[in-house]
């Protein structure tokens, strides 16, 4: 088997998106030294909090105070461990004093203001900053070595474990790391100590953020909305508190459906993060991840099961690191070569087939699909005016009157029924009937009901079976269908609103015009529009989409199919409202594309694939996460630009991780470059290719493996 093989395997279901030997540990060093700890501590993010790390003994008292330092405003700290430490647990905790500051990250707003900081309304809004009072949170490391680098992030989930390993009087190394990995896959596989939270306010930040820090900021952040506001600001301690209590036994009730005070169910807390993102959601995040969902799907299985959701640590979680480190080089040959092996004959060629389809389709919602939808929504436009009082579309001028027009067809209007019927604009026919608002209203938000819709070229078919468009205009608007002729009644910019489409999108030609084993998409499209935009050619005002959800089928002529969900954050899309598909070159923000793998021989896989562009095939990132039982393989990837849609650029990095934090690092040209495998910030193997295209795989006790 070729090694470069086994990561392409992995990188092969990426296209989609981007168009053994046992061993004890090294002796240690008899001097703990050198131990690195950092983090965020967030609940929103907390500026100016205490930090202190605490050595433990396995009963959970303290030893010795072994560092103490500040946290930043944003929310990060790091301290260099005191070499007074010995080799035990240690326990980080954050505090508040009458310095410390916390960002309001509940949607609603966090109460009222009863500190010091001037606000005219006294008022503690979303992404103000107030201080919190009393709090106490914790996290729990269960070890270090010398010469570590620990990432020990702060956050109501890891005070969560805390909690969890302190009730089962398992404070001994093996006692944390099984609390630390119940709670993280508690949160569908989220690593609550070493994924980065990323300020939920900051929309800014949030659109730099990986898919995974924006769900675990999320589900951070849900905390809060169920904390007690009855005394002015949340009560961050007592909900804590009740969170824990409420996972006592390393079980949670699945859906409170009672809604019981006493009690948070994990139902609550996924309404909490969609609650989030649902406030973002204007600014075009997210969950890409796809953890939500799979969180979401364990909740539906406990409640039709009995109700209760237990979720167990890794297996592997206690064992030594040498241990997890040739444990993730097993499950990396195990599924990097079932993927090759088992998708070389069958399901390469439809992964080929899809991404081949999605940039065809790019391409032909650029210049065909595209144009003509927004022809239509241009005449439908001109019609709620009146500009055009005849029947005939060819009488209609749309969008540049250099650009595409309409050579057929005719437009009615009956019962608030607008129908077009036998059109043709830039190669494609149309037809569509649209159910529209009643004449005489007046208002700044109008939906458009899809009664039936149907864009055909010989490239791509679109059949839209059902669904709405809400549009929201920058002004009052009065509906009138029954203008004179020479009416100046125009509907105002288009300012916002949201699609929402049952659809059939086929496509038949690649890109160049030539055939392919036509893909098709079934399912269902949602989108927001934001905006306006002003298109600096035409001086037209069109909203643009900032965030789409397709959930449905993808299938080929030749039998293959997939059920697949994605989503994307399309921060940047142009042209117009038309312009909702995720497909645009010129583009940026971030996709997530989740799917079921079930192999033969192998647990049934979730696999997500998300990526983010922060220019025009300038740079970006891409994650693949597999999630098969308790187990977790996550590939990262950075690249500093592309040659085309579907191949990265030769400067860039990947790093392939697991539940239990180790990580393979390949930089620059990673099919040449050595690489290494670490854990902790210490490296126990390096990665070598070999000149006959295996890889070899160098262990620090001296034995290897071959990929």
């Amino acid at each position: 088997m070729r090694t470069r093989t086994v990561l392409n395997g992995f990188m092969g279901l990426a296209a989609i998106m981007l168009v053994g030997c046992n061993s004890d540990d090294p002796v240690p060093q008899p001097e703990i030294s050198n131990v690195i700890l950092s983090g965020g501590v967030a609940k929103g993010v907390i500026n100016r909090g205490n930090v202190v790390a605490e050595e433990l003994d396995d009963n959970g008292a303290v030893i010795a105070k072994v560092g103490s330092a500040v946290t930043g405003i944003d929310g990060g700290y790091r301290l260099t461990v005191d070499r007074t430490y010995s080799g035990g647990p240690i326990r980080v905790t954050v505090s508040a004093d009458a310095n410390t500051e916390m960002k309001c990250d509940v949607p609603a707003g966090c109460g009222e203001r009863a500190d010091d900081i001037t606000d005219s309304d006294n008022v503690i809004d979303f992404g103000e900053w107030y201080k919190p009072g009393n709090l106490t949170m914790v996290a729990l490391v269960a070890e270090a070595k010398a010469n570590d680098s620990l990432v020990a992030n702060v956050t109501p989930y890891t005070h969560l474990a805390a909690s969890r390993a302190m009730e089962a009087e398992s404070l001994d190394a093996a006692g944390i790391y099984n609390a630390n990995s119940e709670v993280s896959n508690l949160l569908g596989g989220v690593d609550i100590l070493g994924t980065d939270i990323v300020d939920v306010t900051d929309a800014y930040l949030l659109r730099g953020g990986s898919a995974m820090e924006i769900v675990y900021a999320a589900f951070s952040s849900a905390v809060a909305t169920l904390a007690d506001t009855s005394r002015g600001s949340p009560d961050i301690n007592g909900v804590l508190e009740l969170l824990s209590s409420s996972f006592r036994g390393g079980m949670i009730i699945a859906d409170d459906e009672s809604v019981d005070d006493s009690v948070i169910s994990l139902q609550e807390i996924v309404d909490g993060a969609n609650s989030v993102l649902g406030k973002v959601g204007a600014v075009g995040i997210s969950d890409t991840s796809g953890k939500i969902a799979n969180v979401q799907a364990s909740i539906d299985e406990a409640v039709a099961a009995g109700g209760n959701i237990d979720p167990r640590p890794s297996p592997i979680t206690g064992a030594s690191a040498l241990a997890r480190v040739k444990s993730f080089v097993r499950d990396m040959r195990t599924w990097g070569i079932v993927i090759e092996e088992e998708t070389r004959a069958e399901r390469s060629a439809f992964i080929q087939q899809v991404g081949m389809a999605a940039m065809a389709a790019g391409a032909s919602h650029e210049f065909l699909t595209g144009p003509a939808f927004a022809g239509v929504l241009d005449a439908i436009k001109q019609s709620f005016g009146s500009i055009v009082v005849n029947g005939s579309l060819s009488d209609y001028t749309v969008g540049l009157p250099e650009g595409p027009q309409f050579s057929a067809g005719t437009i009615t209007s009956v019962g608030g029924i607008i129908s077009i019927t036998g059109a043709m604009i830039n190669g494609v026919t149309v037809d569509i009937a649209m159910q529209l608002p009643a004449h005489g209203v007046t208002a700044t938000s109008f939906t458009l009901g899809i009664v039936s819709a149907s864009l055909r070229s010989a490239a791509t078919d679109v059949e839209l079976t059902s669904g709405t468009i809400t549009l929201n205009t920058a002004a009052p608007y009065t509906v009138n269908w029954m203008p004179d002729a020479l009416s100046t009644d125009l509907v105002p910019p288009i300012s916002g609103g949201s699609v929402d489409l049952g659809m059939v999108l086929t496509q038949k030609l690649d890109a160049m015009g030539a055939p392919i084993a036509a893909v098709t998409f079934a399912g269902d499209l949602a989108a927001t529009l934001s905006g306006p935009v002003e298109d600096g050619y035409s001086g037209s005002i069109w909203a643009t989409s900032n965030s789409v959800v397709m959930s449905g089928s993808i299938s080929d002529t030749t039998g293959n199919s997939l059920d697949a969900n994605l989503v994307a954050n399309t921060t940047g899309i142009g042209g117009g409202v038309g312009g909702f598909l995720p497909f645009d070159p010129f583009s940026t923000g971030s996709m997530g594309l989740t799917f079921s793998l079930q192999l033969a021989g192998l647990p049934e896989a979730s696999v997500n694939i998300s990526s983010s562009r922060t220019g025009f095939y300038e740079s970006g990132t891409m994650t693949v996460a597999i999630n098969y039982g308790l187990r977790q393989i996550l590939m990262d990837s950075s690249y500093s630009g592309m040659s085309n849609f579907a191949t990265i650029n030769a400067t860039g990095s990947i790093t392939i991780t697991n539940q239990d934090g180790v990580s393979m690092v390949l930089e620059n040209d990673f099919k040449i470059s050595p690489g290494s495998i670490a854990l902790n910030g210490q490296m126990y193997a390096t990665v070598v290719h070999l000149n006959n295209g295996l890889t070899k795989i160098t262990y620090t006790d001296g034995t290897f493996d071959i990929l």
